[in-house]
């Protein structure tokens, strides 16, 4: 997108670009856009984040003590405001492969987790946002929750549109935790295909004298920026959300707790991105059984493979199940879950080619690693001779990036150029068993 750095590394995803011109050695699957599949996959499709009051059962998280490098800087609740600003130094931020300072796209100030320590009751103010998480954005999975930094903007401070830096294979969600500060303006503005949502993360009037901090977390592929500041000084912790193993019990694909707060979303997506619930990333279970259906019938008809665009972005090394988040995490173990299909997942080339008049548009998808009936002479005539029994469907709410582009050209010697693009995301492949 225009102005945002590429600080995301699967927004130029170098891996790929050694092997763009190795993609028709592959079987291509054509790719439906508008189909019936992609609209039940955008239809049961979560929103990205889940914003929740910071409460604990057996402590005060107002009460938790801050010590900056030694110092007493106060607690989460009254926080020492001059020693967190002795202590921290001027953010910077990624843009490609290096860490630039830009006041006009970032200005703030950080303080990194090394030089951050909490009092005994911290482990039980983070187990109620923990739990909020585990549930809602990975389910079924183990996630631990690592301080990478406390954050922080005065007057004029901001960060423009971007996308969290990722600091592992398994590191696939933030948290921001706001201390007990008074702002105006600085809020926290999520972005996922066109769609704004506001975040505020000012402290809020309990029944008690103490105010209710507030946390928010989000997945890493979602775009946000910091609003500028234009009174006070926010304040905020800053967690990388590690995705670990399976949980050891039985999970279900849905949470039946969660029902309640469905019932308030519209599968408009829109209107999902506005909810302000406490199970916001929760896939609908009627709408995940449609997908299911629907998968079922394209088997049925004698498409063999029916495999569709992930709706998050992640790290090439971490396409696999142990990784997944949100929808994809659900619908995956909902397929599972049937015990009717094969369920794979891979990294996914599309490429689409088209003349100036767009009456010829063709579209494929490539899967790395898609070394199944290959004939390497020949590969993507071949399959267009055969009778296609696979399909790759992209629902609109998928997360795929550009990652080549080339235009129309009119006139190149005796003939025109077609124009091609091609695109990366991670694919989810079922077969019947």
């Amino acid at each position: 997108m225009s102005g945002t750095p590429p600080e995301h590394e699967i927004l130029i995803y170098i891996h790929v670009q050694d092997k763009l011109n190795q993609l028709d050695e592959g079987v291509p699957f054509p790719v439906e856009i508008d189909s019936t599949l992609s609209k039940a996959l955008d239809a049961m499709s979560c929103i990205p984040f889940i914003q929740f009051p910071l409460i604990s059962y057996y402590t005060t998280p107002h009460k938790c003590t801050l010590t900056l490098a030694g110092a007493d800087a106060g607690t989460l609740g009254q926080p020492d405001i001059d020693i967190i600003l002795q202590n921290s130094t001027p953010s910077s931020f990624g843009r490609g492969s290096e860490n630039v300072m830009d006041p006009s796209y970032r200005s703030g100030q950080e303080i990194p987790a090394i030089k951050l320590e909490f009092g005994d009751t911290i482990g039980e103010v983070l187990a109620y946002p923990t739990d909020a998480v585990k549930v809602t954005m990975f389910p079924g999975r183990r996630i631990e929750l690592k301080l990478y930094k406390l954050a922080v903007y005065e007057h004029g401070g901001h960060f423009d549109w971007h996308m969290d830096s990722t600091h592992s294979d398994g590191h696939h969600a933030t948290l921001l935790v706001a201390l007990n500060t008074s702002w105006k303006g600085g809020d926290l503005v999520l972005r996922r295909n066109d769609v704004e949502t506001h975040v505020n993360l000012q402290p809020q009037s309990g029944d008690k004298k103490e105010p209710i901090l507030q946390a928010v977390a989000f997945f890493t592929d979602t775009e946000h920026c910091v609003e500028p500041v234009t009174e006070g000084i926010r304040i905020i912790l800053q967690y990388d959300i590690e995705v670990g193993e399976k949980e050891e019990h039985k999970q279900e694909y849905y949470d039946d707790e969660a029902d309640i707060w469905l019932d308030r979303a519209q599968s408009d997506y829109s209107t999902r991105m506005e909810f302000q619930g406490a199970a916001q990333t929760t896939a609908d279970k009627a709408a995940v059984e449609k997908v299911l259906d629907t998968i079922a019938e394209l088997h049925k008809s004698g498409v063999g493979e029916v495999a569709f665009a992930l709706q998050y972005l992640y790290r090439k090394a971490s396409i696999s199940a142990q990784y997944l988040k949100g929808s994809d995490a659900v619908l995956y173990n909902a397929l599972l879950a049937t015990g009717a299909f094969q369920v794979s997942l891979h990294p996914v080339v599309l490429t689409q080619v088209s003349v100036d008049d767009g009456e010829s548009n063709e579209r494929y998808a490539y899967r790395f690693g898609d070394d199944v009936g290959v004939d390497t002479s020949n590969g993507a005539s071949l399959a267009k001779k055969k009778k296609i029994t696979r399909e790759f469907h992209v629902p609109k709410l998928s997360a795929i990036k550009q990652i080549s582009a080339r235009d129309y050209v009119e006139h190149t010697g005796n003939s025109a150029m077609e124009a091609e693009y091609r695109y990366f995301g991670g694919g989810m492949f079922v077969r019947p068993k």
